[in-house]
């Protein structure tokens, strides 16, 4: 089984366009930051930028060269068949879905993701609240999914709805009947925190997520409850991402 973490990503945000490229960390952009940590975990794996064929997104594909990993182009709005082709493209077998608009994202994350799948096969492997909400459908922007080639081409058969293929695993999570979904626990300080947004959408997520970025940096970052802790220690964080959670609906 070969593996490879594709990344999701287009500079056509209709919320803030470019924002993966954008300035974030000095001259560093988000994606910079997202694939430079993704290489540092996992030197040896295959690692994919899944963008459209859109001519806005040449910039894209020009960022995946200059960083020395593979680049993948597709439909901008069937992300389904996109994945399906860059899986197709790279001979995966099974893929870590990242998207690309978390700056925060634990990439050693994924190794417990792998390694749940190794020890029970499923369709679909992610973090997932006690009240069966995977990661994604919350604004936590810290975590990846886990999946197949063979169960996104399942999904494919079944469905063209706009919804399943522009959100590619959500087909999958809300028909466990057809498909077998794994949801493993998150830490205690995780768990129920709905209140916490550090993905990005908009400019104000920008704005905050920097400030918050070069906090983290200065005291030589750490894990996720270090972040957690750097949150708690400025109120004013936590009340803009309330503020933002509340303009955002996941």
């Amino acid at each position: 089984m070969k593996d490879g973490i594709v990344i999701q990503a287009r500079t056509g945000s209709t919320r803030l366009h470019n924002k993966i490229l954008l300035p974030f960390d000095g001259e560093r952009c988000i994606l910079d930051i997202l694939i430079g940590n993704i290489k540092a975990a996992f030197p040896e794996m295959c690692i994919v930028l899944a963008t459209t064929v859109r001519k806005h997104d040449d910039a894209l594909e020009e960022t995946a060269r200059k960083l020395g990993i593979h680049c993948f182009r597709g439909d901008e709005d069937n992300v389904l068949d996109r994945f399906i082709k860059a899986g197709e493209a790279f001979g995966l077998d099974r893929m870590v879905r990242v998207c690309s608009d978390n700056p925060f994202l634990q990439p050693d994350s994924f190794k417990t993701l792998l390694n749940a799948h190794d020890e029970l096969p499923a369709d679909y492997v992610a973090f997932g609240f006690e009240d069966g909400r995977p990661t994604i459908k919350s604004h936590l922007g810290l975590f990846a999914e886990v999946t197949t080639l063979d169960a996104l081409k399942r999904i494919a058969k079944v469905t063209q709805q706009k919804l399943y293929v522009e959100h590619v695993t959500i087909y999958m999570y809300t028909h466990p009947e057809e498909f077998s979904v794994r949801l493993l626990p998150l830490p205690d300080y995780l768990e129920g925190r709905f209140d916490l947004r550090f993905t990005l959408d908009t400019m104000d997520d920008f704005m905050l997520l920097q400030n918050l970025y070069a906090d983290f940096k200065a005291i030589n970052g750490g894990g996720v409850s270090e972040l957690l802790q750097l949150v708690k220690q400025h109120p004013d964080y936590r009340a803009k991402m309330l503020e933002n959670i509340a303009k955002n609906e996941k």
